[in-house]
């Protein structure tokens, strides 16, 4: 595991088994092949040996999904699914994610892969957040787009007794008129209900428009805290750009989860390592490149214990 990790860490390489074989002498791409088909619990693993040391007491947590590019048509997941940083319909793998952030770390709690024909994006949302119950997080906001602000969802949050900061749409009915119907500026809030009776703070904010069900917020709190939503970006591009994570060739659905979270459990090495040298992630790999690739790194040292 740990190998397989290093290899992500310290070189930009394609995830199949045998370029990563290739970066060590003595060994066979058998081993990571068997890796990634190893029956393991993966979101277990990340939160015990990566993410739960990681997490401080106070923080909030980021819900969205992001489109990984892929074309093979036997690969599992992938699917013609649209795209928002690109504005149309690709081939690739769609993941919603869920991130723990205090405004400089970012660390990742769970992802669940969407499929065409099975459970919505709002249901794994959804699973996402009785996962993050089960772990007796308590974050101070969750924070999610328009998306993910259903009724269902955010009636959830409530039940668990925490606070939400959203954008909804200006459709959205805000005691029974839709939300663009108010406030003919650039600016405006007040206090109503959505439907189904959720009482929130809505403040518009140019053409967008924010809801929280904590009513007491200021106005300018409500903008700050949303902007930590973007947060959960950078952890996309990072993923991808940096530790390969749409790079697997693999074709099962247990070796695309295993390869999708064994990046997870790279990123915590890295966002660990990031935060106390006081740098960036890509300043911190520049410095790795130049490095020969080592068996057993430092870096692994507060995560020994997942090998």
């Amino acid at each position: 595991m740990i190998l397989y990790m290093i290899a992500l860490i310290y070189r930009n390489t394609s995830a199949s088994c045998v370029a990563i074989a290739q970066w060590y002498e003595g060994v066979s791409h058998d081993q990571f092949t068997r890796l990634l088909a190893k029956k393991c619990c993966w979101p277990t693993l990340l939160w015990q040996y990566f993410s739960r040391s990681m997490i401080g007491e106070q923080g909030y947590l980021v819900i969205d999904d992001t489109v990984v590019e892929k074309y093979g048509r036997k690969i599992f997941g992938v699917d013609w699914v649209y795209s928002s940083a690109l504005g149309k319909a690709i081939r690739g793998i769609n993941i919603v994610m869920m991130v723990w952030t205090d405004g400089e770390r970012r660390i990742p709690i769970g992802i669940k892969v969407w499929r065409k024909g099975k459970s919505s994006k709002m249901v794994l949302a959804s699973k996402l957040l009785r996962w993050a119950k089960r772990l007796e997080l308590s974050p101070e906001y969750v924070l999610f787009d328009s998306w993910y602000s259903a009724k269902p969802l955010l009636k959830q949050i409530e039940s668990y007794g925490w606070h939400y900061i959203t954008r909804i749409k200006k459709n959205r009915n805000f005691n029974a008129k839709a939300l663009r119907q108010y406030w003919p500026h650039r600016y405006g809030h007040g206090i109503g209900y959505l439907t189904g009776n959720l009482k929130v703070l809505v403040v518009k904010d140019g053409s967008r428009y924010l809801a929280t069900n904590h009513l007491s917020l200021s106005i300018q709190q409500v903008k700050s805290f949303y902007t930590l939503r973007q947060q959960i970006e950078e952890v996309f591009k990072i993923l991808k750009n940096q530790l390969a994570w749409g790079k697997s060739p693999a074709y099962t659905r247990s070796s695309q989860i295993a390869h999708l979270h064994l990046s997870l459990m790279a990123f915590c090495v890295l966002q660990h390592q990031v935060t106390i040298s006081n740098t960036t992630p890509y300043e911190f790999r520049r410095c790795l490149f130049r490095q020969a690739i080592p068996s057993h790194p430092h870096l692994f040292q507060p995560f020994m214990k997942a090998a």
